[in-house]
């Protein structure tokens, strides 16, 4: 997950792409084991946590 929080943070690829390389199959799957690990969505931690533009 420390992984998969980087590329969220610092990257612009589709979630979709993250979840395969970070080793998932399904976007449902990694979700629910990100927000267990993490505490939010996917989403919402890129949001939050990206850099301002």
């Amino acid at each position: 997950m420390t992984v998969a929080a980087r590329l969220l943070r610092e990257g612009r690829a589709p979630l979709r792409r993250i979840v395969g390389d970070v080793g998932y199959d399904s976007e449902f799957a990694f979700a629910r084991a990100f927000k267990r690990v993490v505490g939010q969505s996917p989403g919402r931690y890129r949001s939050e946590h990206r850099p301002q533009d």
